[in-house]
């Protein structure tokens, strides 16, 4: 569950010093040095509906001839274009670009329904295995959008840059928008950082799911707001979108159940959810002055992988929010009801999260403020079932622990009748108070039934497979994290910090 958004030991905390740092560097340009974001962005995006084809030769262009349905049974008779025609574009809808594209030329039934096929455009099936030049590929991308006389179903553009090629851009969002196209990722090759995303984006009426990447988002007007009445998932991946702007998108987005940010550098400049559809945000390696959940009445997850510096999070109003996390006690500052959690205080009602039930900290157990903290954020959540506990070593550790600290906690309604699962990663356990809190944890919780790990450790091995503890007998367990930006997202995993192993 480590984060990233380091490069060279530089932290980028806004995309004017990822500019700077791109363009002092000797040797490469800018662009070539910047390129190592696109992999990183890209392996997390969504599986393409069709994968693209390992290798494909020049010879692959030379006509529909050489295609996949260039080969005709051995009694010449087509057996294929007998079947019906809902079928056939079932078919071309699962071919490569390409290829489904060469199908037209095969016969005129093909055609007819080749040109009733929801089209499926994918940049990576248009590119040969040593790569190709950006020009060609940018034109045929909008072209072949053009060209298609039938709707646009998906259209994924990862791979090129459109710099210096605005007039294509223009022309190609303005014409998804104009078929109706329903999932659209589309990235620009990162430079410049501030491209401009063109306005006909927010004429995207038909999105269902959007993931952008590398843009300046347009500005939005009274007049001219963002029409996105049927968006269900929306990505922001290293994009410059102001606060005006983001908040007018959320605004107009009523049916949005998963919102991800993903390297956003101070643009917004904190992420702020008002939205009565949102069931799922997640802050992916941004950096945020605050995230705060105002009016969020249907959100369930808000989940994080933080780098950078200190923020403030902030639920105000989340009434069905049940899994947090990764919480980082030395980057995040929890607020509940508008009162600040630290460790000591007398939680109240007002302080407290009822509907939660899974709740991921990270925390430096050779630290004492992050360590005394814990206890009292169990009792912001008294209906907590998960726990998991991510050790990280500190760098300048406390040199003193009072380690009876944990003999005497005082009551905690999750622990007394809720909490059955603690699962621990990684290998800092033993520094600090960590092999104390999970003392306390075995033995003040009243319904504990397994205690996993995620580590080697050498402390963990000295655990049987079953333990007393306050519950009576505790099982223990080795499991897989999962943790993951796709994991994140995925609303049908019950838990998307880890797996049982069998």
């Amino acid at each position: 569950m480590d984060g990233a958004g380091e490069e060279g030991g530089h932290l980028f905390t806004t995309n004017a010093l990822v500019e700077w740092y791109f363009n002092s560097m000797e040797g490469p340009s800018a662009q070539e040095s910047i390129d190592f974001i696109v992999p990183f962005l890209r392996s997390l995006l969504p599986a393409p509906y069709v994968p693209a084809p390992e290798v494909e030769s020049e010879a692959s262009d030379a006509g529909a001839g050489h295609g996949a349905f260039a080969e005709a049974p051995a009694d010449g008779e087509d057996r294929i274009s007998r079947l019906p025609d809902t079928l056939l574009s079932d078919i071309i809808s699962r071919l490569p670009t390409k290829d489904a594209g060469r199908t037209a030329a095969l016969s005129t039934h093909w055609r007819r329904v080749w040109a009733g096929t929801p089209l499926l455009v994918d940049d990576a099936h248009l590119l040969g295995a040593g790569g190709a030049p950006a020009v060609p590929v940018v034109r045929a991308l909008s072209r072949c959008v053009a060209a298609h006389p039938g709707p646009v179903r998906g259209v994924r553009i990862t791979r090129v840059s459109f710099c210096a090629h605005e007039y294509a851009l223009r022309r190609l969002v303005a014409d998804l928008a104009d078929k109706d196209v329903q999932d659209l990722i589309l990235f620009n090759r990162p430079w410049p950082l501030d491209m401009p995303l063109p306005d006909d984006i927010l004429r995207c009426a038909s999105l269902d799911r959007l993931y952008l990447g590398v843009w300046q988002f347009p500005k939005t007007t009274a007049a001219h707001p963002p029409a996105f009445p049927n968006l269900r998932e929306l990505g922001l991946f290293h994009s410059l979108v102001p606060n005006r702007e983001f908040d007018a998108l959320l605004a107009n987005c009523p049916k949005l159940e998963v919102l991800s940010l993903v390297l956003s550098y101070n643009d917004p400049s904190r992420l702020h959810v008002t939205s009565k559809s949102l069931k799922i945000v997640v802050d992916w390696t941004s950096s945020f002055d605050e995230v705060v959940v105002e009016e969020a009445p249907s959100l369930e997850r808000l989940l994080f992988e933080s780098i950078g510096k200190r923020r403030p999070v902030k639920i105000a109003r989340a009434p069905r929010l049940e899994v947090l996390g990764v919480l980082d006690l030395d980057l995040h500052m929890l607020e509940i009801g508008g009162t600040v959690i630290k460790a000591g205080i007398n939680v109240s009602a007002s302080n407290m999260v009822p509907s939660l039930k899974i709740l991921a900290v990270k925390v430096q157990f050779a630290c004492n403020r992050e360590a005394k903290m814990l206890p009292t954020l169990l009792k912001c959540f008294p209906r907590l079932e998960t726990l998991h506990i991510v050790p990280i070593p500190s760098n300048s550790p406390d040199s003193e622990h009072d380690l009876s600290f944990w003999e005497h906690r005082g009551p905690c309604q999750c622990l007394e009748s809720h909490l059955e699962t603690v699962i621990v990663y990684g290998p800092s356990l033993s520094e600090g108070h960590g092999i104390e809190f999970i003392h306390y944890i075995m033995r003040d919780g009243k319904v504990l039934k397994t205690l996993a790990f995620a580590c080697s450790d050498e402390k963990v091995r000295g655990f049987r497979e079953s333990a007393e503890g306050g519950s009576g007998e505790i099982a223990i367990r080795m499991v897989a994290p999962r943790w993951s930006f796709q994991a994140a997202i995925d609303s049908s995993l019950n838990d998307p910090f880890y797996e049982v192993w069998d």
